[in-house]
């Protein structure tokens, strides 16, 4: 049975993050395996389905370990960023919710029971996905799922199952009429407005390195690396303990802030680290008003990216992850990788990140004695899902859709024929 098109509104352009959707859509355009059949009837039922859903728009949504950003094909940036978590109250009564997301959380974690929908990039509570989709669609978004396409991501290396599970809770649950999940990375490479590209990405609870050409991953060249934002938040933490400034557990949001606003990557860890101290020592202003002093655990935090054994992981770097998933590609298209590296993910937003990635992989054994270059967007941190908006709102990518007929055929494993 043929998949029915749908037509989501189209985007407007942002001269900040590249190629507009409409320049996007004269490039390589993402690609159908294509329907099961082709004939006079097939094309009907596309056609009707387009005219059913030509008002309305996608709604694109990307679950990640730490927070899942969401909104409307189209739109230049995601409507809602929630925690990737639900609050489950301890003790029940009969005014208490049944769960708590986002703002909705009390102050007091004390009260909850927060349950992490995904641990590095892989679903493990698939009960509270669903709550979390649910609040998403109902509150954030304030949309009925039942009349809209919606696009959810996939994370780099993730069990096959996972995409069939999403297919199954969308579906099943929501009742969706059409659905598509899409690889992460993939996405950020759209959201550079190109189809080619090493994409070096760090978020919340993993990094990896994964190359794309024309359009394709190739898995056989990503790597994986399970040290990521969080980890580095709770090492800060570590540090800053050791230094008399003591964080406890439920303070973890703070240590976040401050790192994000203090800590930095020097191109040269060892020359900074034998530096002048005051160099690098800063004052931070606690909300109690406290000010505390943060000294080398500024730029020693971060260095965990780059040589994880600080952490206790028997792994290598982020940047030599890069060079290997390069290196597993065929000669004649490593140049253009290298040429190409794109960041992803809010931790790669850290100061001095890309300035290292491009020193790391100039001091490496470059291929071909080619040129390194570094895109960095501004828009990094919700690349993946701004990648989704403007592929889900391209005339050319409408019929890549997974329609409800087609998953009544095929069950959950039509994703796997449609998943890009």
């Amino acid at each position: 049975m043929a998949e029915s098109t749908l037509a989501p509104v189209g985007a407007g352009s942002d001269p900040t993050r590249g190629e507009s959707p409409a320049e996007m859509s004269h490039q390589k355009a993402p690609q159908s395996p294509g329907p099961a059949s082709n004939g006079s009837g097939s094309r009907k039922q596309a056609s009707e389905g387009a005219e059913k859903y030509k008002d309305y728009c996608a709604v694109v949504i990307d679950t990640g370990t730490g927070y899942t950003k969401s909104g409307l094909a189209g739109d230049e940036k995601p409507h809602s960023v929630v925690p990737s978590c639900v609050g489950v109250p301890k003790i029940r009564t009969k005014d208490s919710p049944l769960y708590y997301i986002g703002k909705s959380i009390p102050s007091q974690s004390t009260e909850v029971s927060m349950n992490m929908v995904m641990t590095h990039g892989v679903v493990t509570d698939w009960d509270a996905l669903e709550m979390l989709w649910h609040h998403i669609f109902y509150t954030e978004l304030d949309v009925c799922p039942k009349e809209l396409a919606v696009l959810v991501t996939d994370a780099p290396l993730s069990p096959t199952t996972n995409r069939e599970k999403m297919a199954e809770l969308l579906f099943e649950n929501f009742e969706v009429p059409a659905m598509l999940v899409a690889h992460q990375s993939l996405l950020s490479v759209y959201s550079y407005g190109r189809t080619n590209g090493l994409v070096i990405g760090s978020g919340y609870g993993t990094s990896y390195t994964v190359p794309v050409h024309d359009g394709y991953i190739l898995p056989h060249a990503t790597y994986r690396l399970d040290v990521a934002g969080s980890a580095l938040t709770h090492y800060l933490a570590k540090l800053m303990g050791e230094c008399g400034n003591p964080f406890q557990e439920e303070e973890l949001e703070l240590v976040c802030a401050i790192k994000e606003k203090c800590c930095y990557i020097p191109k040269d860890f060892q020359a900074e680290l034998t530096g002048d101290e005051k160099k690098y020592l800063m004052d931070y202003t606690l909300p109690d008003k406290q000010v505390i002093s943060i000294g080398s655990e500024r730029f020693r935090c971060p260095e965990a990216l780059f040589n994880p054994s600080v952490l206790g992981f028997p792994e290598v770097g982020i940047h030599v992850h890069a060079m290997n998933s390069i290196r597993k590609c065929k000669p004649e298209r490593q140049a253009e990788l290298l040429a190409n590296v794109l960041l992803a993910g809010g931790t790669t937003m850290l100061r001095g990140f890309s300035e290292r990635v491009r020193k790391e992989l100039l001091q490496m054994e470059a291929v071909g004695k080619g040129q390194v270059g570094i895109l960095a967007s501004p828009h990094r941190s919700f690349s993946a899902w701004l990648g989704g908006s403007i592929v889900a709102s391209l005339n050319a990518f409408q019929n890549v859709w997974i329609s409800r007929p087609s998953y009544n055929e095929r069950g959950p494993f039509v994703v796997h024929r449609h998943c890009f």
